[in-house]
């Protein structure tokens, strides 16, 4: 087993099984059922894999920028879904099916992401080692484990039992999903100088290396940093605000 791999691939994993497993409470919620999920899964996938045999010519793109400038902006689309999900799906007149389109484009965006990282890397990795089968197999470990978190916590906020508690859990929750994948995106925007530079606000790194394994897990599921600069705090509370916004939109102008 590589440790490594098992840790790298559950994090890309458990970053769309989270937002995956929210969305299905709010759908269950809702009551419009779960087939949405399975056009997301192959728009996704189908996605990814065209992301992933078109590297080269991506990252070439935008001064050698594309792979980063790309990521960014699904990331950024994705809370954008989220927010118009935020304000539609709380109005008294919901429309279902806008709220479904809406979570297939959320879910196929974060699959495209995810998925097209996880590719990448096994291919990288199987090629230049060699060792194929330890590389699938901890793969697979990775995988499996981030897809039972994310169905643990979604059975942990369907045991609530009150529909109000549940669908009021899955927004707090994918409003701090919605902030660390923002705060992600503004790292790749540092990292090809299309926002300038910040230095560092604190370090927490002795207290919670980011490169540990809760590190790891903590930045896949709230975009946890060590070292944050400005830029990662202000996107933080600008998402939070942004939601608490689109949350309570329809309740003031109904």
């Amino acid at each position: 087993m590589i440790l490594e791999a098992v840790v790298i691939i559950l994090r890309e994993v458990l970053e769309a099984s989270l937002l995956i497993s929210l969305l299905l409470v709010v759908s269950h919620v809702l009551g419009l059922g779960a087939r949405w999920l399975l056009s997301a899964a192959t728009i996704g996938i189908v996605g990814a894999i065209l992301y992933a045999q078109n590297i080269g010519w991506i990252s070439e793109q935008m001064d050698y920028a594309g792979q980063e400038l790309l990521n960014a902006s699904l990331q950024l689309l994705i809370w954008t879904g989220i927010a118009l999900l935020f304000a539609i799906s709380t109005a008294p007149d919901a429309n279902k099916l806008a709220i479904k389109r809406l979570m297939v484009a959320i879910v196929a965006m974060a699959l495209i992401r995810e998925c097209s990282e996880i590719f990448l890397y096994v291919y990288a990795f199987g090629t230049s080692a060699g060792q194929w089968g330890a590389i699938l197999g901890s793969g697979a470990i990775g995988a499996v484990t981030g897809v039972s978190v994310g169905l643990l916590i979604y059975l942990l906020v369907l045991w609530t039992g009150i529909q109000r508690n549940m669908i009021k859990i899955a927004y707090v929750l994918l409003a701090a999903v919605a902030a660390g994948i923002v705060t992600q995106a503004v790292s790749l925007l540092e990292q090809v100088d299309r926002i300038p530079s910040a230095p560092p606000l604190w370090d927490s790194s002795a207290l919670l290396p980011e490169n540990s394994v809760i590190g790891q897990l903590l930045y896949a599921l709230l975009g946890y940093e060590a070292t944050p600069s400005l830029w990662h705090v202000s996107a933080y509370v600008v998402v939070i605000a942004s939601l608490v916004m689109a949350y309570q939109l329809p309740r003031r102008y109904p």
